[in-house]
Parts: C-alpha cells; structure tokens; sequence
C-alpha cells in the first residue's frame, strides 16, 4: 500500500512516519508519510491554484472524470472494503455494503448531476415597483475547501465530502485521521487515476499543529469537520480568525421509540443491528431504546436474545458481525459508560466485557436494562457496542425523554400507524426523523446530513448541503429605458406624496383606503410617468385591491 502524501496528483514520500495499526491484530497495516507544515501549505497553494479552472471546466467534463472514479472504484470495491476491514476493523461484507457500495452510490449520483444541482434560480418580485426587474439566484464556489474526515467511517465520509464540494466547484485539501489514513490516500489514488486535474483534490496526513495551521490559513476558504464536540469547538475557535466558513458534523446520541402497536421483529432486528454495525462507532447509531411498557419486556428479550447471536471477531473472518472497536482509547470509553451504569443500578443482560482470546480492541456487544437519565450511557455519546434499553408510559413522555439530549442527529420512530409516525416526527429535535428504519439516511445522496444542538451546524449532502458550500449570490437586472427611479433624488414634495399615498395603496387596512389612494396618486402621475414603467402601476393594481 502507497503511503506517500498526494499534492497536485504528485506522490510525495517524507522523512516523518506514520504506522498505521490494525485494531484486529494490533499489528502493523502500512507505513504512512507526514506532512511538514511546508506541504501542507503546499497542498493548500496547489489547490488555489487549481481553483479557477476546476471552477469553470464544463460540467460534461466533470462527468467524465466521475464516472471514471465509479468505474474505476467498482473495479477495485474488494480492495477498498479489505484496507477498510484491515485498518478500521468493520468486519470485510459490512466495509463492502455500507461504505464502499455508499461511495459509489454517491459517485453515480453526483457525476450524473453535475452542472445540474446548482443551476441559476429565477427569483420573482414581491414589490411592486418592481416589476420591470429580472432576478435571479445564482450558486457560485467559494474556494479551497479543507475537509478534516474521522476514522469511524473513513472511506464513505471523505467521498461524500469531497463530492459534495467538488460538485460546488471548489477544490479540495483532505485531512484524514491519523488512524486511517491509508484509506484516505487510497479514495486519492482513486482520483488521480480517474483523470481529476492536479492539485483539485490533495491528500495531506499531518498531526493537529499542522492541520490547525492549515485551518488558519487565509486561503482556506471553507473547513468541513466531523468529530468529537470539543474537537469541534476549538475548531470554531480557529475559524472565528478569518471568518472562514465552516461546517461541523460533531456526533449524536441517537433516540429509538418502539410503540406497542410495532413490528415486534423488525424493530428488535433494526435495534440490534443499528447499535452494534460498526461496532457502534456511528455518529448515527441508536445509543438509547424508549420501548413502550406494554411491549417492554418481549421486545427486551428478543434483543437480548439476538444480541448473543452477533458475531466478534477479526473482520476479515468469513462469519463475522462485529469487529473490534478502532482505537484503545474510545474502547476506554465505553467500558466506562457500562461501569457507570452498573455502579447506578443498570443491569447486564448481555455482554458488558472485553472478548477473550482476541489480541485486538474487542469488546461485547452489550445491552442494558434498568437504566435511567443520570446514566452516562443515556446522556453522553458512548460511540461504541451498547444497547441501552428504558420503558416509557406514554407518548408524551416518550418524545420528552427522546428531546432530553444534547445532542439532535437523528431519531428514528417504529409503529405500524402513519398518523402517530407524523406526529413524532413533527416533534422530535433532530436533523433527520425515520420511521421503521434508522440511519439508512446517510447513504442516501438525495437526503441531507447534520442536526442540531451539540451536532453541529449546517448540513451535508444532496442539494442543501451544497448550499453550504457555496456563495448565494443574487443578481438582480434593470433593462427598461428609464432615466431615473421613482424613489431617487429629488427628494421633493412629489416623492413625499408618492409614498404617503404607496403606504396606504400597498398597505390599507380597507380596499376603499386603498382605491382611494390609488386615485390620489393621479397628482403625482408626471413623476410616476417619468421614472418607473407605467406597466408596474398597472400590474400592481388588481393585486392590491384585491386584498
């Protein structure tokens, strides 16, 4: 495996090394080069530079180019899905299906779009006098964009962020996590092979003094982060400096209401699953159960009962459900949340340890019960293998306990009747609401990504998350032959009764007021005449006395 830096599609071996572990073995996965605070300017001059043409390359082009990517990553799908298994430890099927076949989802949807998604909108008029005026909104890049991607899903999340901003017409500086960053030089190679023109996307592996440098930077023009909350924080902090727009996507503590009238099945298979894929390294995974108390104790046991069925091991086994968590130090993290709750009372039906005989950072799935709101596992983000799992009375309560959070990613709803699903949906505080289902969203490249709170801010994916990426610009034009405005200088007595009589036209209180006015404006008519189109006076008319 290439280890060697990307910068204007040219390799480039350092002196610093990086070794990338794998959190399976604990043995080596590759030997990675880091940057110099020199490359990394490097990397940020290279995609200046390579700015204004990507900007304007016809969108035919750019098709081509991602196309080739698709193809190119179709080809190679088992290749990019082993590194992932190897370095991440997501077992070898799910690397496969999740964030490869995303990826390429995401490719096909973003080349067959280009030129199409941010296409110049006609913006109508509301005012009157202005009526003879053309407007329109038009979507315009913003520059560089240094996208800082984490190691949880360290294939799917870059893809859909350079995607996201290269689609916008900007170009693109990728600082992986020093986790995973072979994987991030691989979705490079990618590129380059697919024809992308030096210096649009540059692959830099640095550590935090350099990236925070890079952040800073004044020709940085757009940050993309996703990470943990203090993380984020600091890098608001850095972005503060130079006003650089910025884009946050900083974790969740995601909410699962079970109703009693749920598939019973469906909702204990969705629960399991979505808890424990990725080893519950998902900004996205259900971190906390409300099942309905009538239903409370089958759908626990049926949870329970499938939980004991997942399998740990090393990922790229055949058989395997459940890799290792990736780093030691979030593996800490959860063994202390379940501590906590069995210090509070919670009890352990299932898991709640380390796996023996496995050399890497495996742990058990492990669901709770007996939990409660003082419970780190219920307020704080575990980010790891745990199924917390609390009753509720009724519906009210149950939308309380889900809003009870600092966090507001996603949430997901499971009952068999629409017109509650609507209800929940309508008063559940998160970016994205399913039903029946959870976390699927993010793979979705039409839906959006992001939430609120101690989520972050903005969104990413599909048409509004390239709004974030973006300059809106308004252009607003004037061709009627006009020597001057109505409301221009002279600031004379004819102006003034103008707009007595515009105030009570266009904002009466009675349709008499407002004839009455439009029959006054007859002493200020040279001036009307004179500097606005008479068409404006009478297209505006019946609009407003109709009111």
């Amino acid at each position: 495996m290439d280890g060697r830096l990307i910068i204007g599609n040219a390799r480039i071996e350092t002196d610093r090394k990086l070794v990338s572990e794998n959190p399976a073995t604990l043995e080596p996965v590759g030997e990675v080069s880091l940057a110099t605070p020199e490359l990394c300017r490097t990397a940020i001059l290279a995609a200046k530079d390579a700015f204004p043409a990507w900007r304007w390359l016809d969108p035919r082009e750019k098709r081509a180019i991602l196309k080739r990517a698709e193809n190119i990553l179709a080809r190679r799908a088992s290749e990019a899905a082993r590194l992932i298994a190897m370095e991440k430890g997501s077992p070898y099927p799910e690397s496969l299906s999740v964030e490869v076949f995303g990826a390429l989802q995401s490719l096909n949807y973003y080349g067959r779009n280009q030129g199409r998604l941010l296409r110049p909108g006609r913006a109508g008029h509301h005012t009157p006098l202005f009526f003879n005026k053309s407007g329109s909104f038009h979507f315009h890049p913003l520059g560089p964009t240094l996208i800082i991607s984490p190691w949880n899903f360290p294939f799917l999340i870059p893809v859909c962020d350079i995607l996201s901003a290269l689609t916008g017409g900007n170009t693109v500086v990728l600082r992986p996590s020093t986790t995973t960053p072979l994987i991030a030089l691989f979705i490079g190679e990618i590129f380059v092979e697919a024809g992308l023109p030096p210096g649009v996307l540059n692959v830099v592996v640095c550590r935090v003094p350099e990236a925070e440098a890079m952040i800073v930077d004044r020709d940085v023009q757009t940050v993309m982060f996703t990470g943990s909350v203090g993380v984020g924080k600091r890098v608001v902090e850095l972005c503060s400096r130079n006003l650089t727009n910025l884009s946050l996507e900083l974790g969740g503590k995601d909410p699962m209401i079970v109703l009693e009238d749920a598939d019973l099945e469906r909702a204990a298979r969705g629960a399991v699953w979505t808890a424990f894929m990725n080893c519950g390294q998902s900004c996205g995974s259900i971190e906390r159960v409300y099942v309905a108390k009538e239903i409370a104790d089958a759908f626990t046991a049926r949870v329970v009962e499938l939980a004991k069925g997942v399998r740990v091991g090393n990922p790229l086994d055949e058989g395997v459900d459940m890799g290792p968590m990736a780093t030691a130090g979030q593996l800490k993290v959860v063994e202390e949340h379940i501590a906590d709750a069995r210090e509070k009372g919670a009890s352990v039906p299932v898991g709640g340890g380390r796996v023996a005989g496995l050399a890497g950072h495996f742990i058990e799935p492990t669901v709770l019960t007996g939990v409660d709101h003082t419970m780190r596992c219920m307020t704080e983000e575990t980010f790891g293998p745990t199924l917390p799992i609390m009753p509720f009375g009724n519906d009210d309560e149950a939308v309380a306990l889900a809003n009870d959070s600092d966090y507001g990613l996603t949430a997901s709803v499971w009952t068999r009747d629409r017109k509650r699903a609507a209800w929940f949906a309508d008063r559940l505080e998160a970016g994205s609401v399913t039903v029946n289902d959870h976390m699927y969203s993010f793979v979705e490249p039409r839906a959006i990504w992001g939430g609120i709170k101690q989520t972050g801010m903005g969104r990413s994916h599909g048409p509004f998350g390239l709004h974030e990426l973006v300059n809106i610009k308004y252009v607003g034009m004037d061709f009627f032959r006009k020597k001057a405005q109505t409301w221009w200088f002279p600031y004379d007595r004819s102006l003034a009764g103008i707009m007595e009589k515009a105030v009570a036209l266009f904002h009466g209180r009675s349709r008499r007021a407002r004839f009455r006015a439009a029959l006054g404006l007859r002493k200020e008519w040279r001036r009307i005449v004179e500097t606005a189109p008479l068409l404006n006076y009478l297209l505006a008319l019946p609009r407003i006395l109709k009111k």
